[in-house]
């Protein structure tokens, strides 16, 4: 039987391989899968509040394109580094909005520990060392300092100050605990709207239902949707229209079953 990871290895042409170089190879494959909402939206529109397991996650991307969100992103990748021979283990994650609503990956093995977030759309491997780690991306930098529990990240932009965005806490969560996180992220506010993030060469792609943002070094641009959802979140994301185009016209009828709600 087919090991989920080993649609991820053959699709991107690579081998399951140790060591830190493979490591940065097959994150940097893994970053061309979006995270998205749009999978998980529909999910809940039609009553199944279930996890979108590795191999749902790979099969969704070689053939429609789509991705995940945090939770499905992490089981993914962690799925893909065991087959690699990394030790790993989900690390829960709390934000402004919430406790227990983001998660990553810590990875352990010879060459030291890494920080993984898909969920963040971190693109890179992030080397934890006594005083945390940094990433320099294309008009930012992402910078984890230790928090006694965990790690907290801080965004600067360019000519900017610190912006705290999450704490990672270091324990190690049970089975139980990750999948029950999982479950209760149906209910989060922000499946009430659309969001796809992409992480390029040189800028990321951030679309809010018919918002897109582009943003890179010396780059920052809003540009709307074209009112064809579906081929535009295609052309930007790689998503099968039809995939995106299915989730916009539920977001169409709940948001027109809101307006008769109030003007009832």
């Amino acid at each position: 039987m087919e090991h989920p990871a080993d649609i991820f290895f053959d699709h991107f042409g690579l081998k399951p391989a140790s060591g830190v170089a493979s490591l940065y190879d097959t994150v940097e494959a893994f970053r061309r899968i979006p995270w998205e909402n749009l999978t998980k939206f529909l999910l809940r529109a039609r009553g199944e509040e279930r996890p979108r397991m590795p191999d749902e996650v790979f099969r969704g991307f070689v053939e429609a394109g789509t991705g995940g969100t945090c939770y499905s992103l992490t089981e993914a990748l962690a799925a893909v580094l065991v087959r690699c021979g990394w030790k790993v283990r989900p690390l829960t994650g709390h934000m402004r909005h919430g406790k227990n609503i983001h998660c990553a990956l810590l990875a352990q093995g010879n060459e030291g520990a890494f920080l993984l977030d898909p969920g963040y759309v971190v693109p890179r491997p992030v080397r934890l060392e006594r005083h945390g780690g940094t990433l320099s991306l294309p008009g930012r930098e992402l910078r984890w300092a230790p928090s006694g529990a965990g790690w907290d990240l801080y965004t600067v932009r360019e000519g900017g100050v610190p912006q705290w965005r999450y704490r990672l806490e270091s324990r190690e969560l049970t089975r139980e605990e990750f999948l029950l996180f999982w479950k209760q992220s149906f209910s989060a506010p922000g499946l009430n709207s659309l969001h796809i993030n992409l992480s390029l060469e040189d800028h990321r792609l951030s679309a809010h239902n018919g918002n897109l943002r582009m943003e890179g070094e010396g780059l920052r641009e809003n540009r709307k949707l074209a009112s064809d959802y579906g081929s535009a979140v295609a052309e930007y994301f790689g998503v099968s229209p039809s995939v995106a185009g299915e989730a916009w016209r539920e977001l169409s009828r709940l948001r027109g079953e809101r307006i008769n709600r109030v003007g009832s």
